[in-house]
């Protein structure tokens, strides 16, 4: 490696990483703030907001570092170009398609790495933030909402069941489970009333739950689906098979995508679609967090043009600006896409690739325009 591309690559990993440490000393301070006020409240000390803030930093990696590697990237090139020293090095040999294969590789090994932050990092840090939480504050319980966890299940004679679970307790209990089964013209059948189901065996695969203290209600509907009798009994102990990866699915019901692996995000897919439940926005979070990290190779050739922009129209300070702006932009319709999986027709992965494909394009039309005026 010559001593122009050491000081090259230099110039540019100490400007993104220089820019990313701002933005997170930012973003932690913030969260710092918030969840100072906890501290005091049962066994939630200093330590444990040290470690839970600390732990949210590879999320916020994930999330900025295709914005901040913009942003230091045109710092990082501005500063070249102000010193003339890319006038010099493209004077020595250094082609503009040299300079792009040069960006283009340090791209890949940083997208590599968001990659590996995004399938592993956050989703490591982020249970292990839970869980230290749920020690500090002597919580058992993991709730999703008032409405609890649901879930849909293909049985006998073609019908199904629906799944209602208010929270899990102590990794392998659900508490307040109610199921309510259907025949296949979805007239209500039978109602199942639990305090509390216990999975049978160690395997989340094992799908045989037992409910104890279970209170049974067997119903007769009309041809129009009106209850026209109902007989209830209550039994100690009900086993009932709740399917495969029951509690792994309802665990990571509640969890946003991005803090699920895509071994969990295939996990929750094969669960809907076996029940013929729609998996569209879950595609599409897959194949995000496919191309996604190519967002920073998308980036560093977004702000390749910069370099070439007559230094007297702006400054560095309008190239900043602007570089926020894009940023901004980018995220607004990475956002979009997902909306939008969930809403339109479109492929999952038409979706997912197209706001750095977008980018993409704006970055060789523009560089092609500044190019050809210089």
């Amino acid at each position: 490696m010559t001593l122009a591309l050491r000081t090259f690559y230099k110039e540019i990993l100490t400007a993104v990483f220089g820019v990313l440490l701002l933005f997170l000393l930012l973003f932690l301070m913030i969260d710092t703030l918030d969840e100072v006020k906890k501290v005091g409240q049962l066994n939630y000390g200093w330590g444990t907001l040290a470690a839970v803030v600390l732990l949210s930093v590879p999320e916020y990696v994930y999330q900025l570092l295709p914005i901040c590697t913009l942003i230091g990237t045109i710092l990082a090139l501005s500063g070249l170009a102000a010193r003339s020293e890319l006038i010099a090095w493209r004077a020595s040999g250094l082609s503009l398609s040299r300079l792009m294969q040069i960006l283009v590789g340090l791209g890949l090994l940083l997208s590599c790495a968001l990659w590996l932050i995004g399938d592993a990092g956050i989703v490591r840090a982020d249970v292990a933030a839970r869980e230290i939480k749920d020690v500090a504050l002597e919580r058992t319980n993991f709730y999703k909402d008032d409405g609890g966890f649901w879930g849909r299940q293909n049985i006998t004679d073609n019908g199904s069941r629906m799944i209602n679970v208010l929270s899990i307790k102590n990794s392998n209990t659900l508490v307040d489970v109610r199921l309510y089964e259907l025949s296949a013209d979805f007239n209500l059948r039978r109602i199942v009333f639990a305090k509390t189901a216990v999975e049978e065996g160690t395997q989340d695969a094992s799908g045989l739950w037992t409910l104890q203290d279970a209170r049974v209600i067997d119903v007769t509907t009309n041809e129009q689906g009106l209850i026209v009798h109902s007989k209830d009994h209550h039994e100690a102990s009900l086993n009932v098979d709740l399917g495969d990866n029951t509690l792994a699915v309802f665990r990571n019901y509640g969890r946003q995508s991005a803090f699920l692996t895509f071994s969990q995000l295939n996990e929750r897919m094969a669960s809907l679609s076996s029940t013929g439940q729609s998996t569209r926005v879950f595609e599409v979070a897959y194949w995000q967090k496919v191309f996604y990290p190519l967002s920073v190779l998308v980036m560093l050739l977004l702000a390749l043009p910069f370099a070439f922009m007559q230094t007297r129209k702006g400054g560095v300070g309008i190239r900043v600006f602007t570089g926020i702006m894009l940023g901004l932009v980018f995220f607004t319709l990475t956002a979009m896409a997902q909306y939008l999986g969930a809403l339109l027709t479109y492929s999952p992965v038409l979706l997912a690739v197209a706001p750095s494909t977008i980018f993409l394009l704006i970055a060789v039309v523009w560089l092609k325009r500044i190019t050809r005026v210089n």
